[in-house]
């Protein structure tokens, strides 16, 4: 067999969608699956998923890809599994789930979160990421609420390890987590990838729960049979570690070198700026410092959470689509473009549901400035423009914390990457080329390039084969976003403050008798 003879297969599993893609070695896709997973919304604040359909599907999907693309199963030689990154699933000795996945939806564990504010430079500076809504709060909370279930429990897991743990018939106490999810762990000394036995004794975890440490390219098992027939390929297959969705988009987006940053517009609005080290954010809180999937590789990062889902709001409650598909996204573009840079001084802030960094849960949605003259138009340019700004805030503050890193282009993946009108607004307002892919998903062929690696090959140069037409910014534009861009952080910091609970609030003097109140 030629050096460059076989295939890979990349799972990518988000939080509703499983995807499986099989690659060449070149790094180039043969055929592609996908299918539905169920997200279970219960009470308020209280969001889970079954670890075991996670699998199933995961598994169906490799096997449908496979069958399709005509090829012998034998070809295949590694798969590599992304997923959900903030999550944390709890295992017994077999490896058995024994409560459904507390999903990074889930906000149990917001208290936790809360009470951990007196440790939080510390984690900042050793694991890269304030405590959030994430694995290692969940973790606490889990200790803390549920003392039985960890009683009975071997490990603590993360969606991607449990799934290539289980196809590889790993045991509960050979649980694994590679080095890309750390930051979200919090009790982590991420620049060495290991754990930090101070922040574990400071959380009150049990340190036997908690899983490996591997690298993200390390074989971790071999299909058995049973588990062969589940994926549709030969027994004996290689299984890598795997890594975390963003990390795996970002791999598979070509966005790996320092100077180069990655947009996933999704669900999510993602930022990660590729950098050759680790660097954390204490000063400001607001970027996550995370381990790429490839050693020696880090990126600085935040995200607005559902900012998807308030660019879907303005498609419904402001042009009136009952439902948003492509049709109301089309409409967006074109209202959008409609107005003028800076939206006629009309500003949205979209963190409708609390913002993830610097940590304000508190916060919601607001639009400032609505006057008389403000119509469509102006609102939808807003909302776009909101995101481009909190992507401003962000490279503002890797250019303090890394003097010498320059932005020399964006690329764009996910269905906002896909309007014009907003990619323009991101390259303005960034001061920098914004190049969105056309070719593969980059969360499977990410995946699979961590299997390509796993079997000890170099990684693939795709090059612009999977880029679009960069779209440059307009100077002008960027001008108007430089001064524009001041004002909204200046709202931001007054908005965050006005949602802040009044218990929270610092105490107000009281005035003197006849002064004003």
């Amino acid at each position: 067999m030629n050096v460059l003879d076989g295939f890979v297969v990349g799972i990518d599993l988000g939080t509703s969608v499983a995807k499986a893609g099989l690659y060449t070695l070149d790094g180039f896709a043969v055929a592609s699956s996908s299918a539905p997973l169920s997200v279970n919304h219960l009470a308020p604040g209280r969001t889970e998923q079954d670890l075991d359909e996670i699998y199933r599907v995961a598994a169906e999907q490799c096997r449908r890809c496979v069958i399709d693309s005509g090829i012998d199963p034998d070809a295949v030689l590694a798969i590599a599994i992304s997923a959900q990154m903030a999550g944390v699933g709890i295992v017994d000795e077999n490896h058995a789930p024994l409560v459904p996945f507390d999903s990074w939806l889930d906000t149990r564990c917001g208290d936790v979160v809360r009470d951990l504010e007196p440790l939080a430079d510390a984690v900042i500076a050793s694991s890269g990421c304030a405590p959030t809504i994430s694995i290692g709060p969940k973790m606490a909370w889990w200790q803390r609420n549920h003392p039985e279930v960890c009683e009975a429990a071997a490990s603590f897991v993360t969606v991607a390890g449990f799934v290539a743990a289980t196809a590889c018939g790993r045991d509960g106490r050979s649980a694994f987590i590679d080095p890309t999810h750390l930051h979200f762990a919090s009790v982590t000394d991420v620049a060495n990838a290991q754990w930090s036995t101070d922040l574990v004794d400071a959380f009150g975890l049990d340190s036997d729960l908690l899983p490996e440490i591997i690298e993200s390219t390390a074989i971790v098992g071999h299909l058995g049979v049973a588990a062969a027939a589940e994926f549709g390929l030969r027994p004996g297959t290689p299984v890598a570690a795997g890594c975390g969705d963003t990390a795996a988009s970002a791999l598979g987006a070509g966005a790996l070198d320092p100077g180069t940053a990655l947009d996933i517009a999704g669900t999510a609005a993602v930022f990660a700026a590729g950098t050759a080290a680790f660097v954390a954010d204490v000063a400001h809180r607001t970027l996550m410092t995370m381990r790429a999937a490839i050693p020696g590789r880090w990126y600085a990062l935040a995200y607005v959470g559902g900012a998807g889902q308030v660019i879907e709001w303005v498609c419904r409650e402001i042009l009136g689509f009952s439902e948003v598909g492509d049709e109301a996204y089309a409409a967006l573009g074109a209202a959008a473009a409609a107005a003028e840079p800076g939206s006629a001084g009309l500003s949205m802030s979209p963190h409708f549901d609390g913002r993830v960094t610097p940590a304000a849960p508190d916060m919601r949605g607001s639009i400032i400035g609505l006057g008389h003259s403000h119509g469509r138009a102006e609102l939808a340019r807003a909302a776009l423009e909101s995101i481009a700004f909190e992507y401003r805030t962000y490279l503002d503050i890797i250019h303090e914390l890394q003097p010498d890193w320059r932005l020399r282009r964006v690329i764009g993946a996910g269905g906002g990457s896909h309007s014009p009108v907003w990619n323009q607004i991101k390259a303005d307002t960034l001061g920098a080329d914004y190049v969105p892919i056309v070719g593969a998903d980059p969360g499977t062929r990410g995946a699979a390039l961590v299997a390509i690696a796993a079997l000890g090959h170099d990684l693939p140069d795709i090059g612009s084969a999977q880029l679009g037409v960069a779209v440059r910014p307009d100077r002008q534009a960027t001008a108007i976003y430089d001064r524009l861009h001041d004002d909204y952080a200046r709202w931001d910091r007054h908005l965050a403050d006005g949602y802040r609970p009044f218990e929270a609030m610092p105490p107000q003097p009281i005035p003197e008798s006849g002064e004003p109140s």
